[in-house]
């Protein structure tokens, strides 16, 4: 067979034969063998793309459009009684940035260059970073490297990779020492009680997310929402350390005051969706106004 060809089944060229010999004996039957085909193809078309539409709809009308829940943007609509400030590495430029949890203003800190491939090949591919306020007003941002994983299956092995220390205030910034550098993430900066005792607990299934409050005896629903089942997820959700608001991961940075109304708004859609554990936080949270807010 020559190459290119594809060889057919032999029904199909059977019939193929037995079609031209038809033609050749009665050329009006073989005309209206061609109607009756087109006749029978377009009705067929037809129902193949009304069943697919119906599909479509059924799809989009059981994810709910497939849209994540939408909530007010503190960047339109500043709260100035919202105190604190929140630290986050932005994609979309490779820097960190931090932003007052009124919503205003923002600044850039540091950004981070592109990975060196010769490194990333000899050892392994930076992962992060990860962001941690530390006394002082300055921020801890650390990179990670993550190796292949050594067997099928397995979870991919992560190493130190470096560390800098940003003086927010001022813009220095502070190599730290490669001997100084973490190999693991810090992942207790996420207190789920606050000083008063309140405890907050969530669940995140299908894209079914529910946070709820709990003190002493009582217990209440701060958020309750449903999104894309397939995508839609609460990450990590935790008090700010003044005890005022709390901070909420659902691929944005969301800010929920749990007054007697509770409110949920968005700080930031253009945080990190790196994550390295499945409760760790994209950014990191501070009680302290670092940024002048608006009035």
């Amino acid at each position: 067979m020559k190459a290119g060809r594809v060889r057919r089944p032999f029904l199909a060229v059977e019939e193929d034969v037995v079609n031209t010999m038809m033609s050749r004996a009665n050329p009006s039957a073989a005309r209206r063998r061609g109607r009756t085909v087109v006749a029978v193809a377009v009705p067929v078309a037809v129902v193949i793309a009304v069943v697919s539409a119906a599909l479509v709809v059924g799809v989009l009308l059981m994810h709910g459009g497939m849209r994540e829940p939408q909530f007010a943007s503190l960047a339109t609509h500043p709260d100035s009684s919202l105190h604190g400030t929140v630290a986050y590495f932005d994609d979309r430029t490779s820097c960190v940035r931090v932003v007052a949890a009124a919503g205003r203003p923002s600044k850039t800190v540091l950004c981070i260059p592109g990975q060196d491939v010769a490194k990333a090949k000899k050892l392994g591919k930076e992962i992060g970073p990860q962001l941690v306020w530390l006394p002082g007003d300055r921020l801890e941002v650390t990179m990670f490297r993550m190796t292949p994983p050594a067997r099928p299956g397995a979870i991919p092995a992560l190493h130190k990779g470096w560390q800098k220390v940003v003086d927010v205030r001022t813009g220095q910034v502070t190599a730290v020492p490669a001997t100084a550098v973490p190999d693991r993430p810090n992942l207790s900066t996420h207190p789920s009680v606050s000083a008063a005792g309140q405890r907050i607990t969530w669940t995140s299934s299908d894209g079914r997310v529910k946070i709820t409050l709990r003190d002493r005896s009582k217990q209440r629903t701060l958020l309750s929402v449903t999104g894309p089942p397939e995508v839609y997820r609460m990450g990590a959700v935790f008090w700010a350390p003044n005890g005022q608001w709390i901070a909420a991961d659902d691929g944005r940075i969301l800010i929920i005051t749990p007054g007697r109304h509770p409110v949920t708004r968005v700080l930031t859609a253009a945080s990190s969706r790196i994550v390295f554990e499945s409760r760790y936080a994209r950014f990191a949270v501070t009680g302290t106004d670092l940024l002048n807010t608006p009035g």
